[in-house]
């Protein structure tokens, strides 16, 4: 189980990671996504630099709880109840506006599928060892 806790840690580090790729590099977003309409104004720069910023902070933090994975198990929590709960709820939305397609988020819908239920196995695990 402390494997499964490590991986934990580490799938959202890597997923931050590309995540914040996504939001610093529109080009790169809207090859991956393929948003529509998709236009790349200073709003959306300002916006997705924003949002890069805190998820590129995110990837530190999943890091630093990283290096003491049991008594810093609370991150991964918090990074399902409210991050990636929201997250999806978003990742519906912009499924039923048509701004982004099913096909494209698919792989999204499945991280968030495999993060869920491991961080909660893992986070749970982890308060029985402490």
């Amino acid at each position: 189980m402390k494997n499964l806790l490590m991986a934990s840690y580490w799938i959202g580090i890597v997923a931050d990671a590309i995540s914040a790729l996504l939001l610093f590099s529109p080009r790169f977003a809207e090859i991956i996504l393929n948003p529509r309409p998709f236009e790349i104004s200073d709003a959306y720069l300002y916006v997705s630099r924003i949002g890069g910023t805190l998820v590129a902070g995110w990837t530190v933090l999943l890091f630093w709880a990283q290096k003491k994975p049991v008594e810093r198990v609370d991150i991964l929590l918090i990074t399902v109840f409210p991050v990636i709960t929201l997250l999806t709820v978003f990742a519906v939305l912009a499924v039923n506006s048509n701004h982004i397609s099913f096909q494209r988020m698919l792989s999204i819908f499945i991280l968030y599928l495999i993060i869920i239920p491991t961080y909660i196995t893992s986070y749970l695990w982890a308060k029985k060892q402490q």
